[in-house]
């Protein structure tokens, strides 16, 4: 049987109902007793890292999971984190980057709702426990089934959610199809089975390296909208980098409200600037019309099919491991480190 590690840090899967709403109660040893079916599967160990919900979660709790996967790295053989929901795809993210040439499973997880009946606890659980006792060796996010790359992940539906879609789950693959999916059911333990297409997952080699810093400081995610006004530009001039949610394909207005001539000033003064798009799947390609050239050419530079979570993150990461200098900043964002960016 493989060892795995379960690292707990809190969300809905670990929650109680309080008065005030569900929060975040359970340690991870009371959490995996609720799945006692998991011992056939796999050795487990649990470790409580944070009780959270996940909207409290912070870039420093990021670098705090990857060490701790970096100093149990050689005891097990694959790591499963149960995470809150909300904020699952930054943590996802963060992972990948930090855990350069990984070679184990890292399987991120949760549950919307709280351990009980009905609840999709047990099944990401369980699944979770199986992938991260397979040949992945990258970080992923299991749900419902799915088991999608960690940079790729996406949560499109939540909690509150009145009118469901058929086609829709809690979380989408974005630009990059499944790296695998769940067969079997869960009434058939030992027999439910991770389907990898073995084309999608990354191999690593070497030995693992953690660069767990992310600078969150002067940085700033903006989504513009018609009668956006750009003034607020003006006030950065001393970030260290801007990433932009344009229209379409990262289509920048430039008649009126123009956010070409700011993209253009914080160029000038060495602030780099990243487009990315709003729309949920399709990348940001500013070749395709004028709005999008004339972003081009005043000094944007576009984040391809990167979400703007892993945009965002990966900038957090690159100013926390690599430094601040411009020119540096502008080639990593650049450069595919974990299958961020199609090549």
């Amino acid at each position: 049987m493989k060892k795995i590690l379960v690292i707990g840090t809190g969300g809905t899967i670990a929650s109680i109902e309080t008065k005030n709403g569900l929060r975040p109660a359970y340690d991870i040893n009371e959490l995996i007793s609720f799945f006692p079916e998991v011992k056939e599967l796999a050795d487990l160990d649990g470790k409580t890292l944070f009780t959270l919900d996940s909207t409290n979660m912070q870039s420093h709790h990021w670098g705090e999971i990857a060490r701790e996967i970096g100093r149990q790295y050689e005891k097990y053989d694959g790591f499963v984190i149960t995470h809150g929901t909300d904020t699952m795809q930054y943590t996802a993210s963060a992972l990948s980057f930090m855990l350069k040439n990984l070679g184990k499973p890292v399987v991120l997880t949760g549950s919307v709702d709280a351990i009980g009946e009905g609840s999709d606890a047990k099944q990401n659980f369980v699944d979770s426990v199986i992938v991260a006792s397979s040949g992945i060796g990258e970080v992923c996010v299991v749900f419902h089934g799915k088991i999608i790359r960690g940079c790729k992940a996406r949560k499109i539906t939540n909690e509150a959610t009145k009118i469901n879609n058929d086609g829709l789950d809690v979380y989408s693959s974005i630009n990059f199809h499944l790296i695998g999916e769940m067969l079997g059911t869960l009434e058939e333990n030992g027999k439910r089975k991770s389907k990898i297409n073995v084309e999608k997952i990354t191999k690593n080699k070497g030995t693992l390296e953690i660069l767990s810093e992310a600078d969150s400081e002067k940085i700033l995610l903006v989504k513009i909208y018609p009668g956006f006004g750009p003034k607020i530009f003006d006030k950065l001039k001393d970030f260290n980098g801007i990433i932009i949610e344009g229209f379409g394909p990262g289509n920048i207005p430039y008649v009126e409200n123009s956010i070409v001539s700011k993209i253009e000033m914080l160029s000038k003064e060495n602030v780099p600037v990243f487009i990315t798009t709003q729309n949920p799947f399709g990348e940001a390609d500013l070749t395709i019309y004028e709005v999008g050239q004339n972003a081009l050419k005043a000094g944007a530079i576009s984040c391809k099919d990167m979400t703007s979570e892993t945009a965002l993150v990966k900038l957090m990461w690159i100013l926390g491991n690599f430094g601040k200098d411009a020119k540096t900043v502008k080639k990593l964002m650049q450069k595919n480190f974990i299958g961020e960016i199609r090549e």
